[in-house]
């Protein structure tokens, strides 16, 4: 890695800096100036309304009012409108004696009494300094059928503005400033990055003042922002030793292999296309189909609906489709409308196969490509996930693993592209996050960053714009943030590290498991070292080879490490190894491991692939000393990604 000199800072710096804050202070200002109110139902997605220790909603037979049962300790995360709020709850005690509430938010704790009946209780409280405004509400609870029940809310509707919340201000000048050093180290102007920064503030901050307060979300973004600028920055400006790479050189597709290995995996996959949706998601994908078809796209997220954007698009076109073939929107589905909701996957499997080969063509002769690509088009996860269980993961992984292949292309910008892809198409893509971020600045600087960044940032607001337009913002951040929290256990039937610990028991991931310490904060704590391990090697070494061994490590990591993790997941980290096996013929080893387990993960989790055959998987030995490989493998992964020595990566071999 090539060392850069030290920007100097220069009186335009610092004139383009002052603007910079003076900037933030105005538009924040603006922003937070007219008045703001927002009336929240107690069913609200939780990116609009956090809640913790409620009970689940419900609704009266007489009433389609809504509303929840607090616990003896309920909180409520609202969203701050700025200034003093007017805060207006309603309430009822739901027996027929008042209930006391100790009601707490920022500094204030008013105690009153709730009566039987529905009522509207009025506050006015000094919002605090942050994005949102958290509210505690404490009584004595009642034991009934099993529930301590404390009282009844159905609604809470805030009142403020005039003020901007003083967090809110700190986190955007410094989000501002460090994302203005990184455009100077850059290379551009100083008078041409603040006008950047300005019209990025003016669009935030305008965003902000429309809607965008609601969901709480400024803080988080700038903070993000703070730290990969400053991260960038910093090692821009270091010495770290990378080892020298040279600009690969693919041989040309010898299609007759590609059709050979296209023709393989289509005779494992057609038999299964009309098979019995096995689980149930197809019978959900037709339900978003059938929404879809008669509302546009103003039904992409009625009743709780949590596809991505570029799903949602797929769905949308092939709804058009079901009918004129014979099928229906309704369970029990047709052949024609599971063909059809299989069929992106399918095409997005068959290209996935095509840059398998590609890439391993690089190193070893045709036909030794064809069999490694031969091995991960054969290997059941794939073919079940496609196939039979009709996910949409395949469609998923074809970005994914072209992010890896494209890397040493056009800088990286490729990459970051097909990375924003797949984020359109599941959240889970964020994962490989931190492997792009960390090879492109130790490949290409915080300017191949900077590009990257801008790339993905217009590549997903393209991409979310037609269901921005259709006023479905909320549906959408929901789905893209809601995934965390969605299944709160400690696995999912994953085969991982908490299936060892908890043996599938079902315990909640938000108890406690050392000290303060969740089942679940354990599990993003090691995730996330395993990720800055991962982050360290690739700013030291970012060779083709050891970008697509990290993107395996932390895939794999994804799947043993955090909790709420589905058994299917395992399928995520294979593309990436089987990358790694043309030149490493060694990792088939950890493939065909990984392969098997993956494949009785499956069979051993849900009921609706070999019926009876997957109680006795369930109850035997096998999960548990599966879980055990998964973790050994993960150990062996990691350990091989951070202490192989940089020499012994080969250079690309052509071989006819």
């Amino acid at each position: 890695m090539r060392s850069h000199r030290s920007m100097p800072i220069t009186r335009a710096d610092l004139l383009a800096l002052l603007v910079i804050v003076a900037a933030a202070i105005l538009l924040g200002w603006c922003a937070y100036l007219a008045p703001r109110s927002t009336v929240l139902d107690i069913v609200a997605p939780p990116v609009l309304l956090p809640l913790k220790a409620w009970h689940a909603p419900e609704t009266a037979s007489e009433q389609t009012e809504h509303y929840r049962w607090t616990q003896a300790q309920s909180l409520a995360a609202l969203p701050n409108p700025g200034g003093r709020v007017a805060l207006r709850l309603r309430l009822a005690s739901g027996t027929s004696q008042p209930v006391p509430l100790q009601l707490t938010a920022a500094d204030t704790s008013i105690a009153f009494t709730v009566t039987p009946g529905w009522r509207q209780y009025r506050f006015l409280l000094d919002a605090p300094p942050a994005e949102r405004l958290n509210l505690t509400l404490q009584s004595p609870t009642m034991l009934v059928n099993q529930r301590h029940l404390g009282l009844m809310v159905s609604q809470f509707a805030l009142f403020g503005g005039g003020s901007l919340p003083l967090h809110v201000l700190i986190a955007l000048i410094c989000a501002s400033s460090s994302v203005y050093v990184l455009i100077r180290t850059a290379g551009l102007q100083p008078a041409t990055s603040a006008a950047i920064i300005i019209a990025l503030q003016a669009s935030l901050l305008g965003w902000q003042s429309i809607a965008g307060w609601h969901y709480a979300l400024l803080v988080p973004l700038s903070i993000l922002l703070t730290v990969t600028a400053l991260l960038s920055v910093l090692v821009d400006h270091c010495t770290l030793p990378c080892a020298t790479w040279h600009a690969p050189h693919f041989p040309p597709i010898d299609w007759r292999h590609i059709v050979a290995v296209w023709l393989l995996a289509l005779l494992v996959r057609l038999p299964w296309f009309g098979a019995p949706d096995p689980v149930g998601d197809m019978e959900l994908a037709a339900r978003r189909m059938r929404f879809l078809f008669h509302e546009g796209l103003a039904g992409a997220y009625l009743f709780d609906g949590d596809y991505m954007p570029l799903r949602l698009y797929l769905l949308t076109g092939l709804s058009q489709w079901v009918r004129p073939l014979g099928g229906t929107f309704d369970a029990p589905l047709t052949p024609s409308t599971m063909s059809l909701i299989k069929l992106p996957a399918l095409v997005a499997d068959l290209l996935t196969l095509l840059l398998l080969w590609w890439w391993s063509r690089r190193w070893v002769s045709a036909w030794r490509a064809t069999a490694i690509t031969a091995l991960y088009a054969l290997a059941p996860p794939v073919w079940i996930n496609v196939a039979w269980w009709g996910q949409v993961d395949a469609l998923l992984m074809l970005p994914m693993v072209a992010m890896v292949v494209l890397f040493e292309r056009a800088s990286g910008r490729w990459s970051w592209w097909c990375w924003a892809m797949a984020l359109l198409i599941k959240p889970q893509a964020i994962v490989l996050a931190p492997v792009l971020y960390a090879a492109t600045l130790c490949r290409y600087r915080s300017r191949g960053v900077l590009i990257g960044a801008a790339i993905a940032a217009v590549t997903l607001l393209v991409g979310m714009l037609p269901l921005l337009l259709a006023g479905q913002t909320t549906g959408l951040l929901q789905a893209a943030l809601g995934s965390v929290g969605r299944f709160p256990r400690v696995t999912a039937g994953a085969y991982n590290l908490w299936y060892v610990m908890a043996h599938d028991s079902g315990a909640l991931d938000t108890e406690l498991l050392v000290g303060p310490l969740s089942y679940r904060l354990v599990g993003l704590l090691l995730l996330g070292s395993v990720t800055l391990l991962i982050v360290w090697r690739l700013l030291h070494h970012c060779h083709a080879l050891t970008i697509a061994l990290a993107a395996a490590v932390l895939a794999l990591a994804f799947f043993s490490l955090p909790t709420q993790i589905h058994e299917r997941y395992l399928f995520l980290c294979l593309a990436f190894l089987a990358l790694t096996i043309a030149a490493r013929p060694l990792m088939v080893l950890p493939f065909v491991l990984l392969t098997a387990s993956a494949t009785l993960n499956i069979l051993g989790t849900l009921d609706g692939f070999i019926g009876p055959q997957q109680d006795a998987i369930a109850a035997s030995a096998l999960p548990w000393l599966l879980a055990s490989l998964n973790l050994l493998l993960l150990l062996w992964l990691l350990l091989d990604l951070l202490f192989r020595p940089t020499t012994s990566q080969t250079q690309p071999t052509q071989t006819d």
